[in-house]
């Protein structure tokens, strides 16, 4: 007695169309966002004011004290809170969402050009003992030059564009040009606009 072979495709068909709805109905149970208790939206929201309010304090004041990794650190921190909350449908915490936006956005692009500056005068001793120069230019202060024979030398430049990626993406620099004797290369950096959360 033969075996119908339609039977057995049937079975996996049907094995198929059970598995796709569940990975479909697992992706739908854990990406649809939760409703908020309203414990856990006062939460949010106190989390969300306090933050502009310190956006604010930092605005009126000078930041430039404090260190760069400090500073970097606070608008990371920024940014962490605003992904983790901007998806909210909450008629009272959708407001203030979109007043911390507007802030996180004018502390970026007043306070990025000055961390990029002062990250090159940060520089500039310890290179300099290299026989490297460093500066920095461009209306946004996003273009950073080094100087030096060292650049001649191909393998060299891209160990010392490993290097300092992390940072000057994190500093949000476009372009990074090397010199050295009469020539010149440019790296263009991937990283986010200063009005870019």
């Amino acid at each position: 007695m033969e075996e119908n072979p339609r039977k057995g495709n049937a079975f996996k068909y049907i094995a198929y169309v059970l598995i796709a709805a569940a990975v479909i109905g697992f992706g739908i149970y854990f990406l649809t966002p939760k409703k908020l208790t309203a414990a856990e939206g006062k939460n949010v929201l106190l989390f969300v004011q306090n933050k502009i309010v310190d956006i604010d304090r930092n605005l009126k004041s000078d930041m430039s004290k404090q260190d760069i990794a400090t500073r970097l650190s606070w608008h990371k921190s920024n940014t962490s809170l605003f992904n983790e909350v901007k998806g909210s449908k909450d008629k009272v915490i959708e407001p203030q969402i979109d007043i911390l936006e507007k802030k996180i956005i004018e502390v970026q692009t007043k306070e990025f050009p000055e961390l990029r500056t002062t990250y090159v005068e940060s520089k500039k001793e310890v290179l300099g003992g290299q026989k490297i120069d460093i500066a920095v230019s461009g209306p946004r202060q996003d273009t950073l030059t080094f100087k030096g024979d060292l650049f001649a030398n191909e393998k060299t430049k891209d160990a010392f564009f490993a290097n300092i990626k992390p940072i000057i993406q994190d500093l949000r620099f476009k372009k990074v040009v090397y010199q050295w004797s009469r020539k010149e290369t440019t790296n263009k950096v991937r990283a986010k606009k200063d009005d870019e959360i």
